[in-house]
């Protein structure tokens, strides 16, 4: 078993799962409310961040929902510990304007 295999396993618990779907659907929901924050033209981020707040919204879904990917190309694009820190940190950053 690989480190990514070890940390993902540690991390596969009901409440830490609740958690990252709760951030983001948070963070979905922000982006629903006021895209004009999240919108290239009309804010101060670019669209690098812009694509990071996507992954980091989609790779909690599929971490919250427990789905677990076969591949470990997937486990390692997936991986909930830098998408729950990446979500935690816009869902600051939104909730400060």
């Amino acid at each position: 078993m690989i480190m990514v295999d070890k940390i993902y396993s540690s991390m596969h618990k009901d409440p830490f799962r609740i958690l990252i779907l709760f951030i983001a659907f948070v963070m979905a929901f922000c982006v629903i409310w006021d895209p004009t924050l999240f919108a290239s033209n009309t804010s101060s981020l670019a669209i690098w961040q812009g694509l990071l707040l996507i992954w980091a919204t989609c790779s909690g879904i599929i971490f919250g929902i427990g789905f677990l990917p076969k591949k470990a190309f997937w486990r390692y694009l997936f991986h909930p510990l830098p998408c729950g820190f990446d979500s935690s940190l816009w869902t600051i950053l939104f909730l400060s304007y």
